[in-house]
């Protein structure tokens, strides 16, 4: 449901005129002044945001149909999943703060960190500056955030919890900070997705209501841009696409052998070669292309990875999916 509002509110923008979207004249900020660490930044279609606010009717009105379809689609969703009828109970507060190992806190810490970039680029494209749509993009990704934690908090199997809000509070003041301080912008969270099964790994008995609650197909990230980091004669060496990520992941979390034994769950500590794919795939002369080639850089996909973890030290190639080797 969520994936259909994303796609009708890009399908609604690639429909504007070019003179509410296009970046080069005077109303608009330079592109050599709007930029993600090293890359030239996008908007939505391609473009740079206005250099002062004005509400342009046409992004507006697709903007808030498609957040109110993306919001109902994901509550109910959520509610078939979390929050199912008859399973209420009075608000009450229960600290998780070791639930999933940790895993589950990066995955808030994310969660709210894409949303309030998504809600920042799309706010730009209804006409607000590059402040105002930060400051509000990233109060409403926290805001959505903070709706699902008071959810389960009047839910009898989860409960408010307060380290998942202030998960929620670091990934959206982590994208304004990065506004702030463009240092920051060197650094950016990622995340990654294979289905345990697609890779050997056991799979949960009960916790796959939904994907994200599969926790042992599930890898957060925090890529670095290396070529940003080094002194410029070592720079000179470094390929600019080439970035180095960290990464954290389990294994075996809900998972029982076949006397109904917990297996125990393995935490795994990832050091990989990562790639920048703005600089790999080239510019487009469509400016959504341009937004999505910079939007799989919030993405992990697979590549020379370290293993540290409570099962030993590994390397795979193309990992998770390449031979594994222990060393």
């Amino acid at each position: 449901m969520h994936c259909k509002a994303l796609l009708a509110i890009c399908s609604l923008f690639l429909l504007l005129p070019a003179s509410l979207t296009a970046g080069g004249d005077s109303l608009y900020v330079p592109p050599s002044l709007f930029r993600y660490a090293d890359n030239q930044r996008y908007t939505i279609t391609g473009g740079t945001p206005r250099l002062e606010t004005e509400l342009q009717a046409a992004p507006t009105i697709a903007f808030g149909v498609g957040m109110t379809g993306l919001i109902v689609g994901l509550h109910i969703y959520q509610r078939n999943a979390w929050w199912p009828e008859g399973d209420s109970a009075e608000f009450h507060i229960q600290e998780d703060l070791e639930y999933a190992r940790g895993l589950d806190k990066l995955g808030h810490i994310y969660t709210s960190y894409v949303m309030s970039t998504f809600c920042g680029d799309v706010l730009m494209e209804c006409g607000l500056d590059q402040t105002a749509a930060m400051w509000t993009g990233a109060g409403m990704g926290f805001a959505y955030l903070m709706y699902v934690e008071i959810q389960d908090g009047y839910a009898r199997e989860w409960g408010f919890s307060p380290s998942d809000a202030m998960a929620d509070f670091v990934g959206a003041a982590y994208y304004a900070a990065q506004y702030q301080i463009p240092f920051l912008q060197n650094f950016t969270p990622r995340w990654s997705y294979v289905p345990a099964s697609w890779v050997g790994y056991p799979v949960s008995n009960n916790r796959q209501k939904i994907f994200i609650d599969d926790y042992n197909s599930t890898t957060f990230w925090l890529a670095c841009n290396v070529n940003n980091l080094l002194p410029n004669d070592a720079a000179a060496y470094w390929p600019d696409w080439l970035m180095f990520s960290v990464g954290y992941g389990i294994k075996n979390y809900d998972v029982v052998d076949a006397n109904g034994v917990p297996v125990g769950v393995t935490r795994r500590y990832l050091f990989g070669l990562d790639y920048d794919w703005v600089k790999i795939i080239p510019e487009s002369k469509v400016g959504v292309v341009n937004y999505l080639r910079q939007a799989l850089n919030y993405i992990r996909l697979p590549g020379p990875t370290l293993e540290v973890g409570d099962e030993g030290v590994k390397f795979g190639l193309f990992y998770p999916f390449a031979i594994v080797v222990p060393l």
